[in-house]
């Protein structure tokens, strides 16, 4: 499975009592996965392959003769090509019984210094300035200086390896989504016995990730008895392969989705939901009750996945299915990506026009909560009589499903809330099967940070990364004073622009369709063009509903039409005058409105549009987002929530 820019996972594991007893058999395996996972067939050094001999066996004698010897060690261990490699990943049993999993920093140092502002090469650039005395904070406490010939210069404290090393596998495997699952992190310097270098052990700048040396046999005895059991890793290793999240954005992996062959682990109530619809697709024909599904979950807990998932099980299966969506952009980003099948991506009212009653053993509906009340005729125009969207979505498929999030719906239009949607498929005498997708997986399986925006924009907001030094947020946030401090963020986290996108609430005009007239003015000295329209020809530029997928992207500014079922990796929102921070509360602006949230009325709905259309742009990126506001007071909450500054 390729995992990156021609990189494959490094999987390299087996028992602590094999690699004990074929040390030198396994060392030449060790290498010819090395070679195979990396971009042209690179080999590994010489100190690598000496600390596979040398650092791994001492490592797995010291856990065979604790009676260890079926615990699972990862060799090289690597996920991904973004990751770096973890010297050793140790799976196995918990005494408790749960699962438990150490990485292991493996160090073959005979001695080392602590870190000096004399010696300047890998300091930070504060510390390397001409007349600095001082060090500062951070290095005096991450750094170490390694003297050997290869290095001469500062690295990383080998817990502040360890600890970068732990947030990797948090951010690639979905059981470390649960919290009952043992994850435990330790740096092992096993050829360090001059009681002179005994220091490095005794500073912990992270904590909970302890640093054993020579000297200390007895303490990495406890450490690795206290979180292994002597009963067999298997489990815990085949869960490590097998429960890997994907980092592939959802559109790159449509066509295999859609295929039946998808990479991204389901977890919990998504893999229910997909059995559920499978389950009631292959029961088409049997008599009773229709049954409709009402899947309901907050931005970024899989809706689509599970709708493009369920579609392709069915396909699969040599089933009839379609796939309609309130959203224009996704609907036709999936179509386009999901090469072979474009035919089952329809618009809602090609359903109602072109397919009989129950003609469908399966209608996918995504993003219900952007349906109009009845099917829509283009872009803007909706029927003004016949059946409801609902109702057509009921009437023309055996298994209906609905995916819906209450919290995304953002103009007068957009009738469909969870209770009214239920509210008329009781009215259509149908039985409702109702399933909540109650985890965040986009925001790297970031709960916090799912939180944070949803008591943001609900005016009730919390600090930012409660959880502590001892358990990292994976997530990344961020504030800027200007958006041209935000936009050049965001080019030094992806230079391409690919996976960078900016957005902003629609308080400025859109006079221009090509993608090139700088509409978007938040600041006196900055300004960009809106995305450009679906009609253009403009080269270079992609159309309104590829803007958040196609290479081109990152010049244009997105708003909540082409962002809203998509995702990117890395993000920018742009807050406007419409929606400002006073006495502890959000007020709405109605003159700075620039959208179809002006034709709502009412002064409490227009505010949760307006707060719902900025809680959708928050929740598209997958790795970070930088928050721009025009408001100063704005800014000034995120700095005393605790968001960190670019």
């Amino acid at each position: 499975m390729a995992v990156g820019s021609g990189w494959k996972p490094l999987e390299a594991f087996w028992s602590v009592q094999r690699l004990v007893r074929d040390r030198h058999q396994l060392v030449r395996k060790i290498s010819e996965c090395y070679t195979a996972a990396h971009p042209k067939d690179k080999k590994p050094s010489p100190s690598d392959v000496r600390s596979w001999r040398e650092s791994v066996y001492e490592l797995a004698t010291t856990l065979d003769n604790l009676g260890l010897g079926q615990v699972r060690m990862f060799i090289e261990y690597l996920a991904d090509g973004q990751m770096n490699h973890i010297d050793v990943v140790l799976a196995g049993q918990h005494p408790s019984g749960r699962l438990s999993y150490a990485v292991i920093e493996l160090k073959q140092w005979g001695s080392i210094e602590r870190p000096t502002v004399s010696k300047t090469a890998g300091l930070c650039a504060s510390c390397r300035a001409v007349g600095n005395t001082t060090l500062c904070q951070r290095c005096a406490r991450d750094l170490v200086y390694a003297p050997f010939p290869e290095y001469e210069r500062h690295l990383k404290h080998p817990s502040v390896q360890v600890g970068n090393n732990m947030d990797d596998l948090r951010r690639h495997h979905s059981m470390f989504d649960d919290r009952y699952v043992n994850l435990v992190g330790a740096a092992y310097l096993h050829n360090l016995m001059d009681p002179e270098h005994q220091w490095i052990s005794q500073v912990s700048p992270r904590p909970g990730i302890p640093t054993f040396t020579a000297r200390q046999p007895g303490d990495l005895e406890k450490f690795l008895t206290a979180n292994f059991s002597s009963d067999s890793g298997a489990e815990a290793a085949q869960e490590l392969l097998g429960r890997r999240r994907s980092t592939n954005l959802l559109t790159d992996e449509t066509a295999a989705i859609v295929d039946g062959h998808t990479r991204f682990s389901l977890v919990e109530h998504q893999l229910r939901a997909v059995r559920a619809i499978a389950d009631a697709t292959a029961a088409v024909g049997s008599q009773g009750m229709k049954r409709v599904f009402v899947i309901e979950g907050r931005a970024g807990s899989g809706k689509s996945l599970v709708a493009l998932t369920a579609l392709g099980e069915a396909l699969q299966a040599g089933h009839s299915a379609a796939f309609v969506s309130g959203g224009v952009a996704s609907r036709d980003t999936f179509k386009r990506a999901a090469k072979g099948h474009q035919k089952v991506f329809r618009p809602l009212v090609q359903i109602a026009d072109k397919f009989g009653p129950d003609e469908l053993d399966l209608l996918v509906c995504d993003e219900a909560h952007r349906l109009s009340l009845r099917p829509k005729t283009g872009s803007f125009g909706m029927r003004q009589t016949g059946p409801t969207s609902v109702e057509e979505v009921v009437t023309h498929a055996r298994v209906p499903v609905f995916f819906i999030d209450g919290d995304q719906r953002l103009f007068a239009e957009e009738v469909w809330s969870p209770e009214r949607l239920k509210s008329e498929l009781q009215h259509l005498g149908v039985e409702i099967v109702p399933i909540n997708l109650d985890r965040v997986l986009r925001t790297v399986g970031s709960s916090t940070y799912d939180t944070w925006v949803s008591r943001l924009m609900t005016g009730n907001p919390i600090a930012w990364r409660p959880d502590g030094a001892t358990d990292p947020e994976p997530f990344e946030l961020y504030y800027a004073d200007s958006a041209a401090e935000m936009e050049s963020f965001l080019q030094s986290k992806d230079p391409t622009g690919v996976s960078a996108r900016m957005t902003a609430g629609m308080c400025w005009g859109w006079t221009d369709d090509t993608g090139t007239f700088p509409d978007v003015s938040p600041d006196p000295d900055w300004a960009r063009p809106w995305n450009a329209g679906d009609n253009h020809s403009t080269q270079g530029i992609p159309k309104r509903k590829f803007w958040a997928t196609d290479p081109g992207g990152f010049g244009q500014i997105g708003c909540v039409h082409t962002a809203q079922g998509l995702e990117y990796e890395w993000g920018g929102v742009i807050m406007g005058p419409d929606l400002t921070w006073e006495d502890s509360a959000w007020v709405a602006h109605r003159e700075h409105v620039r959208s179809k949230a002006s034709q709502i009325k009412d002064d409490t709905e227009l505010i949760r549009a307006l707060r719902n259309a900025y809680g959708v742009l928050m929740t598209r990126s997958i790795r970070c987002l930088a928050l721009y506001s025009v408001d100063p007071a704005a800014r000034k909450l995120f700095a005393d929530l605790g968001v960190q500054k670019l």
